[in-house]
């Protein structure tokens, strides 16, 4: 069994968490503060490799009190570097990546004090996420899991079905292009038969006075 899975994200308008020059200052504090509250009402928080390289987030529960969950980095090439600031300091650090790499690559994370998940591939390459988010949960007892991006983190999530909640603050920005809160991995690029998913609005509310944000639950055809 999985945890219970939703996405976080602020996006503009067009869909867009960053423009092309990697600009995606898209929050407001109020949005901040509620990021920083559902860290705290969640076990665990997961990023893809691609944000770790982009921010170097701390993932850590900072705003408002509560504790911070564990950070959770989906990294199948080991493309993120074991002195990153998410794999720093107290509570549990957990790295997804492939079952390709051995003791000798995955060394320099272990003596970081991170634990390691290894799942195989698929024939494109990517980590079957459904059984890393199973040992998540059986072996950390991470029940809800908040998933912070990126793009193309979010888009394997829902396409395979793992994704239980969305919850989206759309800023009164419009960037035009760049990466969308479902980005399409380049290893995927065959045409999709139809929608991946449908969302059910079960909640909104104003924040910051112009900014807006969604609560949706997800179903699958």
């Amino acid at each position: 069994m999985k945890p219970y899975t939703f996405i976080f994200s602020t996006m503009s308008v067009d869909g867009r968490i960053a423009g092309e020059t990697g600009f995606s200052r898209l929050s407001c504090h109020e949005d901040f503060v509620l990021q920083h509250r559902l860290r705290a009402q969640s076990d665990a928080v997961m990023v893809g490799a691609g944000t770790v390289l982009a921010d170097n987030p701390r993932l850590t529960v900072r705003l408002t009190p509560g504790k911070s969950p564990a950070r959770v980095v989906v990294d199948g090439r080991l493309r993120s570097r074991p002195d990153s600031r998410v794999y720093q300091g107290p509570g549990l650090r957990v790295l997804i990546t492939s079952t390709r790499w051995g003791p000798e690559d995955l060394k320099p994370y272990r003596e970081a004090g991170v634990e390691v998940i290894q799942a195989p591939e698929d024939s494109r390459g990517l980590v079957d996420l459904r059984l890393a988010l199973e040992d998540l949960r059986e072996s950390y007892n991470v029940r809800r899991l908040m998933v912070e991006g990126g793009g193309r983190l979010n888009y394997e999530l829902l396409a395979r079905r793992l994704v239980d909640e969305v919850r989206v603050t759309i800023s009164p920005l419009a960037l035009g292009s760049g990466t969308s809160i479902f980005q399409k991995p380049e290893a995927r690029m065959e045409p999709s038969p139809g929608p991946l998913a449908r969302f059910i609005l079960v909640d909104y509310k104003p924040v910051c006075g112009n900014w807006l944000h969604l609560v949706y639950k997800i179903l699958y055809d």
